[in-house]
């Protein structure tokens, strides 16, 4: 494969990953939230019109840039366009990177087209092959794919149970949930797979048979209550009880208990994570009131801007809020449902706040139209399209540490779901 091609081919796999159906019919918000995606998982923005040029919707003749394609190549689920280029061993890649194009000698290209024509043909006898075999993944539709979990609380082991049979000689792949880099190869005679969750929530693991998902199973991860984790660079975080963290009114985990378990403060601050995910009693995530007390205790260093995000989270879709010292607005993400939003292209500045300060947070769905408050004032308002499902919690990051008074969801009436002061 050449450039182009490889390019293309992490295309198809972005759009596997994110389950939209065809990129012919993605619109402008389509792209949006893709590129929000994108930021919160590699850091990296991508503008709307740098992915519609990617994906075609703009015509562009040239390759993106490296770092384009080493950020789409890392969301693709690799190590980098590097990675996923050594994927493709009779490509024409180069070391001088995507962008250096060289003339060839005519009698190459001839000699080229003449091999991709050779190629395409013995493809459509293969295919003919299959197809007369009656082979097809789709048209013989017998998978079966159900899920175990082992025990209540995290860590959770999960047995997964499948028939891939009429894949034939086809590859066949279990994968955790949306993020392809927890895809792993199962024969396609088995039929048990086990995988361990480190992290609750709410997730929908796939049987994959070569590029196309056949079947999937919802499986919620249920936090066992309160559950604190600091991420590290492996998978398996640090984790601290309630008994640990809940202390003087508040939920709250210092400095000095990171420091207790060798974990550094700088130059980078750990990301801090308090879960709840459970049994939310059938509350709607598209009409419901959410509100929290909490604040940042690590404003300083390389943890200046006190970030903390909260999640709401859906079985369809997520709601995002950030919140940060007003000078660090610019580097914002928010999500609505199905619509997200990046400080580059709407006015977010309302999220910024003296976040070392308690703030209260407020958010209101109802049927859709959805609206948070910071400190009392209204900072932003949307209606979103698609649902976002049911509830079934909620997680607060902090970039360093913080603190948590109350917190309280409710439905539309007021009428109380969960209420937990500490």
């Amino acid at each position: 494969m050449n450039n182009q091609e490889v390019l293309q081919e992490c295309c198809r796999q972005i759009e596997a990953r994110m389950g939209w159906g065809r990129s012919a019919e993605w619109q402008r918000g389509d792209f949006e939230t893709l590129s929000g995606r994108i930021q919160e998982e590699t850091g990296v923005l991508l503008s709307v019109s740098t992915l519609k040029r990617v994906w075609g919707k703009v015509k562009y003749d040239s390759l993106p840039s490296l770092t384009t394609l080493n950020t789409l190549a890392r969301f693709a689920g690799h190590g980098g366009w590097r990675e996923l280029k050594q994927q493709f061993p009779d490509g024409d890649a180069d070391e001088k990177g995507p962008q250096v194009q060289e003339a060839e000698p005519r009698r190459s290209n001839r000699l080229l087209w003449a091999g991709l024509g050779c190629l395409f043909v013995l493809l459509g006898i293969w295919m003919g092959i299959r197809w007369l075999k009656g082979q097809p993944v789709r048209a013989r539709g017998i998978y079966s794919f159900s899920v175990e979990p082992l025990s209540d609380g995290i860590p959770n082991s999960v047995v997964f149970h499948y028939d891939a049979r009429a894949a034939g000689d086809d590859s066949v792949f279990f994968q955790q949930s949306w993020d392809p880099r927890r895809r792993v190869a199962v024969p396609a005679t088995g039929n048990v797979y086990t995988s361990i969750y480190y992290y609750p929530g709410h997730f929908k693991a796939k049987l994959i048979v070569g590029k196309d998902i056949v079947k999937e199973q919802e499986l919620l991860i249920r936090s066992g209550g309160w559950l604190t984790a600091v991420e590290q660079d492996h998978p398996v975080p640090v984790y601290y009880s309630k008994a640990e963290t809940v202390h003087d009114g508040a939920w709250r985990l210092t400095a000095r208990q990171l420091e207790a378990r060798n974990i550094p403060l700088q130059p980078k601050p750990p990301v801090t994570k308090l879960f709840y995910i459970e049994d939310m009693k059938g509350l709607s995530a598209d009409d419901f009131i959410f509100e929290a007390t909490l604040r940042n205790e690590y404003v300083q260093g390389s943890a200046i801007c006190g970030g903390i995000r909260i999640v709401l989270h859906g079985t369809e879709s997520a709601h995002i809020v950030p919140l940060a010292k007003p000078g660090c607005v610019g580097e914002m993400f928010l999500m609505m449902g199905d619509t997200s939003f990046m400080a580059t292209n709407a006015d977010l500045s309302r999220l910024g706040c003296d976040v070392s300060q308690w703030v209260k947070l407020r958010y209101e769905v109802k049927n859709r139209q959805a609206k948070v408050l910071v400190n009392g004032r209204e900072a932003f308002r949307h209606t979103y399209v698609k649902t976002a499902g049911e509830l079934v919690g909620l997680s607060i990051r902090f970039d360093g540490t913080g603190a948590v008074d109350s917190v309280a969801f409710a439905r539309p009436d007021g009428t109380p779901v969960l209420t937990e002061t500490f």
